[in-house]
């Protein structure tokens, strides 16, 4: 029974075989096929150096704009429009709004209506004078330095970093001139203190000054 089975198995795999066969003859072959590609090293190699080249370019790049940024933070764009005092000039300068739009809490009461003036000063007071300087004017340098102690320096034009390490002190760079135009001041050494609830602003000429 057993051989008879074995006979009988053995001849079906080989009908089966050849019927498989026949049917790829006639018909072709059935289903998709694939073409097996080898990719050529060298083309491997390049594609993976072309890749390493890109990547060191990349880290160049990044490279290159941090420097130009550090060199931007370390000596900044001079202010534009700001000159050494010729003719100097004292004025008051108002520091009041008027509220565009009704200021509410986190409640939704309205502490100022839309109209409403209000001074700074008021609230918190200039603690202490505002020197406006070129930073890289030695005579400038040299006032400031002679000025109260804890007058606030403010550059126009130089590094902030250097002239910290120089002074010993804190330095502060008034990007894009927001305070200068804020103010009205044209022309430095200024000096900003408060007058009441207005702050006097005068520009200074160190040579009249000091004779």
């Amino acid at each position: 029974m057993m051989q008879r089975f074995s006979y009988l198995f053995v001849f079906t795999i080989a009908f089966l075989s050849m019927a498989q066969a026949k049917l790829l003859k006639d018909h072709g072959v059935v289903g998709t096929t694939f073409e097996i590609l080898e990719e050529d090293l060298l083309e491997v190699i390049e594609s993976k150096l072309k890749k390493l080249e890109g990547e060191r370019n990349l880290q160049k790049h990044q490279e290159k704009i941090a420097k130009q940024a550090q060199k931007k933070i370390k000596c900044p764009k001079p202010v534009e429009g700001i000159k050494h005092t010729k003719e100097p000039r004292s004025f008051i300068y108002d520091p009041s709004i008027t509220v565009p739009y009704d200021l509410k809490d986190y409640r939704g009461a309205v502490f100022h209506e839309k109209g409403t003036k209000i001074n700074p000063l008021d609230y918190k007071s200039l603690s202490k004078p505002l020197l406006f300087i070129d930073g890289d004017d030695e005579a400038q340098v040299n006032w400031a330095r002679e000025q109260k102690p804890n007058s606030q320096i403010i550059l126009t034009k130089g590094s902030p970093f250097e002239l910290m390490e120089k002074l010993d002190r804190s330095v502060y760079f008034d990007q894009e001139g927001t305070l200068a135009k804020k103010l009205g001041i044209q022309q430095v050494p200024a000096r900003v203190t408060q007058q009441d609830k207005h702050l006097l602003i005068e520009e200074i000429n160190l040579h009249k000054e000091g004779s």
